[in-house]
């Protein structure tokens, strides 16, 4: 269950990565801008029809290493 749900965690900050990028000019708050940089870090913007698989295997790694949890904290 917990490898499920961060398959789902990926896919969710992956949609929520390309949505901020969609809005010209970006407007999202610090937290999110540097969680939005990490996910970018593994996992180019989609700009054409490609499979994700790989994007949300390595977002998903970086959920399990604890990577967000920085942001996370300095957010609360």
């Amino acid at each position: 269950m917990l490898a499920n749900l961060r398959k789902v965690l990926a896919i969710e900050l992956l949609a929520a990565c390309q949505g901020i990028e969609f809005l010209t000019p970006p407007r999202t708050g610090t937290h999110a801008q540097k969680a939005l940089e990490r996910v970018r870090s593994v996992s180019i913007a989609v700009d054409r029809n490609r499979s994700l698989a790989a994007d949300i295997a390595a977002v998903s790694r970086l959920i399990a290493q604890g990577e967000f949890q920085q942001v996370l904290q300095a957010a609360l």
